[in-house]
């Protein structure tokens, strides 16, 4: 996922050549934030949790078709505004690079309560190519449409998270009390949808009449047919696995208590695989250091796009 640069800071080592890279972009983040709208600089310490939580789908890895339009080629896709702050927004024409997914990021104030959404976008269409049409639509992915599918491939996506609420801005959990949502659990959730969970055909062709997950490494993940949510779309709630070899809830069931931090279990990384990711866990680094390695990633990715981050 974000290439993470984690040979950056010496912490891991390199990722797989076809490791998936996510880019954030904050075009759209128009209410502040990512951003401080009084002087147009980023906030650093919630792109770095962004940042952070790419980092634990960092393990992930697939060859995914470039998203490159050649004369005679085009394509568009509608998303929600990342910030709420108007119509849907028409994306045209962007070029994505291969084993690469853009996901446009925002937040503003709503409803308290309600944490944040993501998506894929809708309306998404192509002309062109065969070749061409495939990247847009499937990432050139065997087998990901229908109800048989079995792998996944996507553009990207937005995301946006509700400003109304005390989040927990930080990478170390000690300072967790109830009462503040963790940024942290949140985003990592939502990304996950964006890469499918819920979300992807493949994992819709894997849910029995009985609305259990099938998929083969959920089940002997679980033990068992996995129960999911009255929607279909994350596991049930109260679903248990292990975390770094511990007992903990799973992530991608539909909630998190306050006061709470949630990271990929083994449960969760099982249902990604069915999905069609070739996925390794990724084990937790030290909380200070990669809070400050992924704050440096963000610099560096605003210096390689030759403009300071907006």
């Amino acid at each position: 996922m974000k290439r993470l640069l984690l040979v950056l800071a010496g912490l891991l080592p390199a990722l797989p050549a076809q490791a998936l890279v996510i880019e954030f972009d904050y075009t759209y983040d128009t209410r502040g934030f990512f951003t401080d709208l009084a002087t147009g600089a980023p906030i650093v310490e919630r792109r770095a949790l962004l940042e952070q939580a790419a980092s634990f789908y960092s393990g992930f890895t697939d060859s995914l078709a470039a998203i490159a339009p050649q004369a005679g080629d085009s394509w568009s896709v509608q998303i929600t505004q990342p910030s709420l702050g108007g119509p849907a927004i028409t994306l045209s024409n962007l070029s994505i690079a291969a084993d690469t997914i853009r996901i446009y990021a925002g937040g503003s104030n709503s409803a308290p309560g309600v944490l944040g959404f993501a998506n894929t976008g809708f309306n998404l269409s192509a002309s062109g190519s065969a070749a061409f049409v495939d990247a847009v639509t499937t990432r050139g992915q065997a087998n990901a449409v229908g109800a048989d599918a079995t792998d996944y491939g996507t553009w990207g996506g937005m995301i946006w998270f509700n400003a109304a609420n005390a989040w927990f801005f930080d990478s170390d959990p000690a300072g967790l009390t109830p009462g503040n949502p963790d940024f942290l659990t949140t985003a990592t959730h939502e990304i996950g949808h964006i890469l499918g969970f819920g979300e992807a055909d493949s994992w819709r062709s894997q849910i029995d009449e009985n609305g259990y997950f099938t998929g083969a490494n959920s089940v002997a993940a679980y033990g068992d047919r996995v129960p999911l949510d009255q929607y279909g779309v994350h596991w049930a709630s109260g679903t248990m696995s292990t975390y770094a070899g511990l007992p903990q809830q799973t992530l991608m069931d539909p909630s998190t208590r306050s006061g709470t931090r949630e990271l990929p279990t083994v449960l969760d990384y099982a249902g990604f695989t069915d999905i069609g990711w070739q996925v390794s866990a990724v084990p937790e680094p030290q909380h200070a250091a990669l809070f400050g390695m992924a704050a440096l990633l963000v610099l560096a990715a605003a210096r390689r796009r030759g403009r300071p981050p907006v």
